[in-house]
């Protein structure tokens, strides 16, 4: 027997594989716009000429992961503390703070808060987008548990990676460290982020063989839905 995303769900992944990898290009067709390093953020910085450009991509990505929460709205953690929320939940937050992000963008040159000419606006775009990547690691680590064993590693190694990447290039850039190396490492980061959400919407929305015995889902009988990355509740890692 074959199971799979029925068709509406199949449209949801689909605009949410455009959106993501849309958003990236326009991202990096901003970044090439710029002859040296700087910082994501930089690129939407006030009076950068790549702003409306990043912008625009910027919010196209903030939509890709409303729209990956909507595919793996049902799944669900068996770690202790994590279990508390859906990873969708995660990613939900971590959407709303990468608006917040973007419709506050940070002054000229996106100066550290330490530095003499941080802005109010410094501080709350730096905070969102802190608090996003953080969401974000949230989320990935929330799928170690699932029963796919590639899907376990790949989340537990991708959320480990982008937290350290993320959190060194930050303390590069609050050190008013080698930029080249600390803004690489965002980059890096957010590419990582963006690989992994991509992997899971195409992991929910290929058909998969149902089980023998089928699992209650949370709400009831049944298969859960997106049983192949197996993150219902009474789910445990193979």
């Amino acid at each position: 027997m074959r199971t799979g995303p029925r068709a509406g769900e199949l449209v949801v992944a689909l605009l949410a594989v455009a959106t993501l990898v849309a958003g990236a290009a326009l991202i990096g067709r901003a970044r090439a716009m710029v002859d040296r390093y700087l910082y994501i953020s930089e690129l939407g910085a006030q009076y950068m000429l790549s702003a409306p450009l990043f912008q625009v991509g910027f919010c196209l990505v903030v939509v890709g992961i409303l729209l990956v929460a909507v595919v793996v709205r049902d799944q669900r953690t068996t770690l202790p503390l994590l279990r508390r929320w859906a990873p969708a939940a995660s990613l939900v937050v971590a959407a709303a703070l990468f608006a917040v992000a973007a419709a506050v963008p940070c002054s000229p040159g996106c100066p550290s808060l330490l530095a003499d000419g941080a802005e109010w606006r410094d501080l709350v775009h730096i905070a969102a987008a802190v608090l996003a990547f953080v969401a974000g690691c949230v989320a990935m680590l929330q799928f170690a548990t699932a029963s796919d064993r590639w899907v376990a590693r790949l989340s537990t190694v991708g959320g480990v990676v982008v937290g350290v990447v993320a959190a060194i290039g930050g303390i590069i850039s609050l050190a008013r460290g080698n930029t080249d190396v600390g803004s690489t490492l965002e980059y890096v980061a957010a590419g990582l982020g963006v690989v992994w959400m991509l992997a899971m919407v195409v992991v929910h929305a290929i058909p998969h063989a149902a089980p023998a015995r089928p699992r209650a889902a949370a709400a009831g009988g049944g298969l859960p839905r997106g049983a192949a990355l197996g993150l219902a509740p009474d789910a445990a890692k193979d």
